[in-house]
């Protein structure tokens, strides 16, 4: 008859339980990390929003202005300096008004980005927050349940020990 190893079955079985707490452990650490990326990924692309917005602004106030010479630059020759001075003032306050209007929109926009920023920045402290707290405690769980799986291995194998005598099964 073959001997069985009730203390290594014992171990085996607390070994397992031991490796699926960690695997779900590992799991949680990767979720933390993944959370932690997409924060980051997200100020990224508010940044980036906001740069390519300024980029465009900038880009159309330089093509107005080119535009707006070149055409002075076109009347003048065919029509004379009289019809050149007159379309350009006239386009000078038309572009002041344009420039004013989009100032505006501008200015709106980056109050709105300030704002989105603001609560970005804050939203990030909290996940962070959160985080941290989640760690700690998922580490202090992780130290008292090996603590309390340690003791009832320990128990499982007194208590066997302790019916070893009664044993028919040896």
């Amino acid at each position: 008859m073959a001997t069985v190893n009730y203390h290594s079955m014992i171990d085996a079985v607390w070994e397992q339980w031991s490796k699926g707490l960690n695997h779900v452990y590992e799991s949680n650490k990767q979720l933390e990390s993944w959370t932690k990326q997409a924060l980051e990924q997200q100020k990224e692309l508010f940044a980036t929003t906001f740069e390519q917005l300024q980029e465009v602004d900038d880009k159309w106030k330089e093509d107005a202005k080119e535009v707006q010479v070149k055409t002075v630059e076109s009347i003048r020759k065919t029509a004379g300096d009289a019809v050149a001075n007159s379309y350009e003032e006239w386009s000078n306050r038309a572009h002041e008004a344009l420039q004013k209007l989009q100032d505006v929109t501008l200015s709106q926009s980056k109050t709105n980005y300030a704002l989105v920023q603001q609560a970005q920045k804050q939203y990030e402290q909290v996940v962070s927050q959160l985080l941290s707290e989640q760690h700690k405690t998922r580490d202090e769980f992780q130290q008292l349940t090996d603590k309390y799986m340690e003791q009832l291995k320990s128990f499982q194998k007194s208590f066997l020990d302790s019916l070893e005598p009664y044993s028919l099964v040896k």
